[in-house]
């Protein structure tokens, strides 16, 4: 009898030996799954600081060889600036003058 019931016994624990490892596969994929996304995360994180760091070197790069006074030569040579000042002295009736001014700035496209 002793023997039928050690084999009561054992589809019980074949029972709970599945539950554990069903348990230990769930904690198991969900431990990779948490490693992946954390590799895929900090790959993600470090390209984007090579993308930036090569990005600033190449920016670097370009302002140093940058002529900033041809940049502006070139940019107001083909400019046209049209400035409109007139300014008035009214006598006020005190006697003091009081000036009245008035501005116009236009900028023209170049060849007109």
């Amino acid at each position: 009898m002793e023997a039928s019931g050690a084999e009561d016994s054992a589809p019980e624990s074949a029972v709970d030996d599945e539950t554990t490892a069903r348990g230990e596969d769930r904690s198991g994929i969900s431990d990779f799954v948490r490693r992946a996304v954390s590799a895929g995360v900090g790959a993600a994180s470090r390209s984007k600081d090579d993308i930036m760091r090569v990005a600033a070197g190449e920016v670097r790069t370009w302002l140093e060889h940058l002529n900033m006074n041809d940049e502006v030569v070139k940019a107001l040579s083909k400019m046209v600036i049209e400035v409109k000042t007139e300014i008035r002295f009214r006598p006020t009736e005190d006697g003091k003058l009081v000036t009245e001014t008035s501005n116009d700035v236009k900028l023209k496209p170049p060849g007109r």
